[in-house]
């Protein structure tokens, strides 16, 4: 099977910018491997046997034209994308656009657009979504082509039976230590990781889960997708999936295959990196000769513990990123956040003191109680702990978490249901307390604080290390200048849905099975 995994050109994007498809929710300032779709690649490739070609048009520096030419230069069997919410519309064109240049091609789509409204990806019976967790779905997909099995008896799978959307039965969660390691040798673009200073670099996820029960939680964009669909078995929101994370051994083997192919540096995207201080500390034991610069994400009382961080940092972790949200006790409490702003504090002395970078952030809007003088107090206390950065956002509903729950019982959802917009530039609540605009604008002037102040720009010129970094941050200030200039853009998406009514590739028409 001749296989094309795609990440489409930014010409096809509504704004022109690369969605960042490790956590799904905006257009990031940097660029990193989409680290859940090379594993479904490197899946098929060591399961299935299949000639993968894996393209990433904005890290290769591939344009429309490249893409079309690489889409018509040979005979594809079959196209997969991963389309998260921001996603969603570029990866339907450009799969429309390899499918004129391959009359039969077999179109697949994972992620959580196709999850949520697997109709709006399915153009006919050779279209088909992985709903939830991918891996098994599409090998049993594949034996299905193969004649070896029914498509009707596959759980976590939506295609259409004769013109109607047919959606199967949830998928049991897989045990992740079985999954192959992803093959980074199908990475040809180039890639970085803002935080880090060396290059090339990498991203590493050895966990899927998470193990908390934050309300608003929208986690890396696998384990959103698969949240979406556990979402599915319970009428309200109830539970999350469970945690699940490979083993020691694999780890360390995996950062040594990383080093051996010649990476600097490494962001380890998982949701929580830092599961019990013993496993944690072993791991950091173990892989300190690869000299690897590291960054990685944990919960602020889980760096509590001075040998664990000294560890990480003897291991080469710079930096440690921390989703403290609030420094209000009580919307933490609101949001089932689990965490005092004492434990924050903690968190960021203990790194500090131990040799790692902690950054904190500010999620605004994520608690009914949230105001102009709890975002204020947020903002002077995060400020006030002096790390290098403080990370803005505005909590976004996404249809996976309990939030969304909570957002269309109280009919906040400026348009009454959910639609994907990029959650460090917009918001699209109306909270009790504070409007959509004002979270924008809550947003814009936190940044303009932090990077346009005399103090922030200093940093920034204090961590250029390379002539490319000056350019990477030149360019990203730009960006930054229009978004604190932009008013908001029309709302291209109707809301309930992820993708526009009349998308089509170019005069064709879209039509569409009823959701179910």
């Amino acid at each position: 099977m001749n296989a094309l995994f795609f990440v489409p050109p930014v010409e096809l994007s509504p704004v022109g910018l690369a969605v960042d498809r490790v956590y799904g929710c905006n257009y990031g300032y940097d660029y990193k491997p989409p680290i859940h779709f090379l594993q479904l690649a490197s899946v098929a490739k060591a399961w299935l046997g299949w000639s993968v070609r894996f393209v990433d048009c904005p890290a290769e520096g591939l344009d429309l034209a490249a893409f079309e030419a690489l889409a018509g230069s040979q005979r594809w069997d079959v196209a997969v994308a991963h389309s998260v919410y921001l996603s969603a519309e570029e990866d339907l064109l450009a799969m429309r656009l390899i499918r004129r240049h391959n009359p039969g091609l077999k179109a697949v789509f994972m992620g959580t657009a196709p999850t949520w409204k697997p109709a709006e990806f399915l153009d006919d019976a050779a279209s088909f979504a992985l709903l939830g967790e991918p891996e098994i779905t599409l090998t049993e997909l594949a034996a299905a082509w193969r004649g070896e099995r029914t498509l009707e008896s596959i759980d976590g799978l939506a295609s259409l039976a004769s013109g109607q959307l047919r959606r199967g039965a949830f998928r049991q969660l897989l045990d992740v230590s079985k999954l192959p390691m992803p093959d980074r040798t199908l990475l040809l673009g180039k890639y970085r990781a803002n935080r880090l200073d060396v290059h090339p670099i990498t991203t590493l996820v050895v966990s899927r889960g998470c193990g908390f029960r934050c309300t608003f939680c929208t986690p890396n964009a696998i384990d959103q997708m698969i949240e979406l669909e556990f979402k599915r078995l319970q009428p309200t929101y109830v539970d999350r999936p469970p945690l699940r994370k490979r083993t020691v051994d694999q780890i360390v083997e995996e950062f040594t295959a990383i080093h051996a192919l010649g990476y600097r540096g490494v962001e380890v995207a998982d949701n929580i990196f830092t599961w019990g201080n013993s496993r944690t500390q072993e791991i950091c034991n173990r892989i300190a000769p690869l000299n690897l610069d590291w960054l990685c994400l944990a919960r602020a009382n889980m760096l509590h513990d001075a040998k664990t961080v000294r560890a990480m940092a003897d291991a080469g972790c710079k930096l440690v990123y921390m989703g403290s949200e609030s420094f209000d006790d009580g919307l933490l409490d609101d949001m089932a956040k689990d965490l005092k702003v004492k434990d924050i504090i903690k968190a960021v002395t203990t790194c500090r003191e131990n040799g790692v970078h902690p950054e904190v952030s500010v999620l605004m809007g994520a608690s009914q109680h949230e105001s102009w003088k709890t975002l204020i107090n947020s903002w002077r206390a995060a400020r006030g702990l002096g790390t290098r950065f403080v990370h803005f956002s505005v909590a976004l509903p996404s249809p996976s978490t309990e939030l969304y729950d909570i957002a269309m019982r109280e009919g906040w959802f400026t348009d009454g249901d959910f639609f994907p917009v990029d959650n460090q530039r917009d918001a699209i609540v109306n909270l009790p307390h504070l409007k959509a605009w004002e979270l924008r604008l809550a947003l814009k002037l936190a940044y303009a604080a932090q990077y346009l102040s005399p103090s922030g720009m200093m940093k920034q010129a204090r961590s250029v290390s390379s002539i490319e970094d000056l350019r990477h941050k030149a360019r990203s200030a730009t960006r930054l200048f229009g978004f604190l200039g932009q008013r908001p853009a029309p709302r291209r998406v109707p809301p309930g849905r992820v993708t526009s009514t009349h998308l089509g590739y170019p005069g064709q028409a879209s039509s569409e099975p009823s959701q179910s």
